[in-house]
């Protein structure tokens, strides 16, 4: 009888290569096929030197235009019309359109240059350098004006935006942010744009940016003191600004979370809500009507609603704090946003009759 040891088969050399061959194929498709998720989306970013020369060209360009934002297709939603006027070194002046028709009073808001995150400044575009596979794709136009189009890929190759800058100016003409079904959630491009700086507005709102930022240090002597502040809210969802003010004694945090396409504000501050439900949940989203929206949010936190143009808005209270977000963002990204948060404990009367109406289908 002949004992064989595990070298002495006849076959073993080749049923050895045959099953590193195969291990081979399982790395290589895994490679081939990431998951959208996947952080960083493998490749080269070109596209971001077209889009580093835009973030320029906002603190160099002056110009008039109308910014029109749309949410979600899908939804039949409405959208926003706002005049604005870019001015270097001072800011972004923005009306809305209906408020110009009124006799006698124009009322705007003013983002000053330091500290505007609408644009492309160079905390969003670290994010989605660090986020995203960033691609030149070319010549293209938008309205009828030469465009450098550059796509925005997650690591699946999916779509998550698309970026317009303007061949002759370099200025953003406009945006589009897709979700992770690749349904259009959220644009914003500039018609009638006129190089020149207009008119500024005489009476406005806004002007210093919210708050004080807090740095590193006082952000971790937050979080020895009990308060959530996460350096990523979910995978793509990265810290990107972080301020402090007082109420009524009190402080109020809020921070700011990007990917680079779309932006969450948290806000936190101690204490727990009443009985009675916020105002600020009536409309959704202050200043873009009614609607209702965000599906894949949590049972306690059926208070999340949709405006019309793709915000989304959720208060609750966990653990001895009230947080209050706001999202322009899918309603898929706002929703693991919320999520990741401290889940919500009961507030009372009207929270336990919104997780009803919730559940019955009617929010």
């Amino acid at each position: 009888m002949r004992s064989e040891g595990p070298s002495s088969g006849p076959h073993s050399g080749p049923a050895s290569a045959v099953i590193a061959a195969l291990l081979c194929v399982l790395v290589l498709t895994g490679a081939v096929h990431p998951e959208a998720t996947s952080v960083p989306a493998e490749g080269e970013d070109d596209g971001m030197a077209v889009l580093q020369r835009s973030a320029a060209s906002h603190n160099e360009v002056a110009y008039t235009a109308v910014r029109e934002v749309r949410g979600p297709q899908s939804a039949g939603r409405g959208g926003v019309d706002v005049r604005v006027v870019n001015r270097p070194g001072a800011g972004l002046a923005m009306s809305p359109l209906d408020g110009e028709e009124q006799a006698g009073e124009e009322r705007a808001f003013v983002v000053l240059a330091s500290s505007a995150l609408d644009s492309l400044d160079g905390r969003l575009l670290d994010v989605l350098e660090d986020t995203y596979h960033v691609v030149d794709a070319g010549p293209d136009a938008l309205d009828g004006r030469p465009a450098h189009l550059v796509e925005v890929l997650r690591a699946d190759s999916t779509v998550a935006g698309r970026f317009w800058v303007d061949t002759e100016t370099d200025l953003l003409l406009g945006h589009t942010v897709y979700d992770l079904a690749g349904e259009e959630a959220f644009s914003s491009h500039l018609t009638e744009l006129s190089l020149e700086e207009g008119s500024w507005p005489d009476e406005v709102l806004g002007g210093s940016p919210w708050g004080d930022a807090l740095d590193s240090a006082e952000r971790r002597e937050l979080r020895e003191a009990g308060w959530v502040l996460p350096e990523h809210l979910t995978w793509n969802l990265r810290l990107v600004d972080t301020r402090s003010k007082h109420y009524g004694g009190e402080p109020v945090v809020h921070a700011v979370y990007s990917d680079g396409l779309s932006q969450v504000s948290v806000f936190t501050q101690r204490g727990k809500l009443g009985t009675e439900h916020p105002s600020t949940l009536h409309n959704g989203y202050a200043g873009t009507g009614t609607g209702t929206g965000g599906g894949g949010v949590t049972t306690g936190h059926d208070t999340i609603f949709g405006g019309d143009v793709g915000q989304y808005q959720s208060v609750w209270q966990a653990n001895g704090f009230v947080y209050t977000v706001l999202a322009d963002a899918p309603a898929d990204l706002a929703s693991s946003a919320v999520a990741a948060l401290p889940g919500p404990e009961d507030s009372g009367f009207w929270a336990r009759v919104l997780r009803g109406l919730s559940r019955l289908g009617l929010l």
